[in-house]
């Protein structure tokens, strides 16, 4: 498919110039996901939990995980668009799994935000009534959390797997590009898998796949979107 055929889905480059730098960025807030844990202590028990809320790398990393899937989208709808007239099945359904996944990961954070931390911020000075409506509270967050989250690992999966599918092509970026579609939907399935009580792959190797798939990934997801906006991928059918 041409640069060419973009432009007669109407899909101005300048959108796909910012799918493209907002793909970069989102390989920065992934980071940040990564590694901004080692820089708060781990929660001691449930008031080490409610305490983390004063925590400032805690705080940073919990704004970074509500931008975070906004971001992601924004990409994933440059390669939809940049895709749908030669795959518009396989573009249409990776869009849907991209929007679940954005959702619900989006749903999770407001829900930490602006409910649980509100929680936390009343603990230290509640009475015994109102904290045992706090622990009742968390209880009901962490089983929402939870069912989020192996909602959102469904819809990552399916949305990685059909839009590697709709971007794989002739050249090699293209194919490399796909590669860390493909190679995300297949962590996301061992993750949801081991969820269910399952090991496929051992916690290190995981530890250590996620850091450079999904950040490389999303850099070079930019670079293809960013050739796409300027016209310079070659003719394929």
């Amino acid at each position: 498919m041409p640069p060419s055929d973009s432009l007669d889905l109407k899909v101005d480059p300048r959108f796909l110039k910012v799918a493209a730098v907002m793909s970069v960025i989102s390989a920065v807030t992934t980071l940040c996901l990564i590694f901004l844990p080692a820089f708060y202590a781990p929660a001691q028990g449930f008031e080490g939990r409610m305490a983390r809320v004063a925590d400032p790398a805690y705080q940073v990393r919990a704004w970074v995980y509500l931008v975070h899937p906004f971001l992601v989208f924004v990409a994933a709808l440059g390669i939809g668009l940049v895709t749908l007239r030669r795959s518009p099945v396989l573009a249409l359904g990776g869009l849907l799994g991209f929007l679940l996944w954005a959702f619900n990961e989006a749903a999770q954070q407001t829900l930490t935000l602006f409910a649980f931390d509100a929680w936390r911020t009343a603990w230290p000075t509640a009475d015994a009534a109102t904290r045992e409506a706090i622990r009742t509270n968390v209880m009901l967050y962490d089983g929402i959390w939870d069912s989020l989250y192996m909602l959102l690992l469904i819809g990552f999966a399916v949305g990685n797997a059909l839009l590697g599918a709709a971007a794989w092509g002739d050249r090699l970026l293209d194919r490399t590009v796909s590669a860390c579609l493909y190679a995300a939907c297949s962590l996301t399935v061992a993750l949801f898998i081991q969820q269910l009580g399952v090991t496929v792959l051992p916690d290190q190797l995981l530890q250590w796949a996620y850091p450079i798939i999904q950040p490389l990934g999303r850099v070079l997801i930019g670079v293809w979107l960013w050739q796409w906006s300027t016209g310079r991928n070659p003719q394929r059918a």
